[in-house]
């Protein structure tokens, strides 16, 4: 299973208890709508700040376990990790 590739941004708005932030590519349509039921604005946006940068957290996560792996640390965590993000058991 793969993902829609990044840069993921944050699109619409979201004010109050109405709303939805919408993830996007360069692809014409969101990938992605958020329609929150609970929290704040700011739980919201933060929630779809973390979201956007999923792209980006998960290829730095895998560059951090190849130097890792690189000076024989355990990299256990961190490929559970990897493996939870790309749907794998």
């Amino acid at each position: 299973m793969s993902h829609t590739p990044g840069p993921w941004q944050i699109e619409g708005k979201y004010q109050g208890d109405t709303g939805s932030l919408y993830l996007s590519t360069m692809h014409p349509m969101p990938i992605f709508e958020l329609q929150p039921i609970v929290g704040t604005e700011a739980e919201h946006i933060a929630n779809a700040q973390l979201i956007a940068a999923a792209p980006d957290l998960l290829a730095a996560l895998k560059y951090a376990r190849r130097f890792l792996r690189s000076e024989d640390h355990d990299v256990a965590y961190i490929d559970s990790t990897i493996a939870k993000a790309e749907g794998q058991p």
